[in-house]
């Protein structure tokens, strides 16, 4: 048990550190279009709004691939679709529980469960705080904006 412990939360520390650098890269590149966006037209903050979303899809893609590689290099499920079947519905919490591990690596599901609600919460934080740059008086610097 303690291997797949072990393993879980190294595959944990991976999926946060590309989360971090996905939340980082997508706020480098948006940060021009945030700082001006009072001054956007909607459409224009709703296509901002689509390249975060996409950005942090292909994100939470990467980190359900990276639990799905785990499961199949330790011969957990047969094929690498069921893995990334078996990894995409936990990581959501879904867990329809029609695909299970094997007794020894059911804290490692667990675990990724843990690992997916917290890294959805960090993407809801992002786009929320995305929002609040757009809906308050303040700019992306926090200064009042100028009437």
């Amino acid at each position: 048990m303690l291997l797949q412990v072990i393993t879980a939360i190294a595959v944990l520390l991976t999926t946060i550190f590309i989360h971090g650098t996905a939340v980082m890269l997508l706020f480098h590149i948006g940060r021009g279009p945030l700082t001006g966006s009072r001054k956007l037209a909607g459409y224009a903050r709703l296509g901002i709004t689509c390249f975060f979303v996409v950005g942090f899809v292909i994100a939470h893609l990467i980190e359900i691939m990276v639990w799905a590689v785990v499961y199949r290099l330790t011969g957990e499920l047969p094929s690498f679709e069921e893995a990334v079947y078996f990894s995409a519905i936990t990581f959501a919490t879904i867990g329809y529980g029609d695909i299970t591990l094997s007794p020894e690596w059911r804290l490692a599901s667990a675990i990724e469960g843990v690992n997916g609600i917290l890294l959805f919460g960090w993407t809801t934080a992002f786009l929320f705080k995305v929002s609040e740059i757009w809906f308050s008086r303040r700019d992306a610097h926090g200064e009042n904006a100028r009437s």
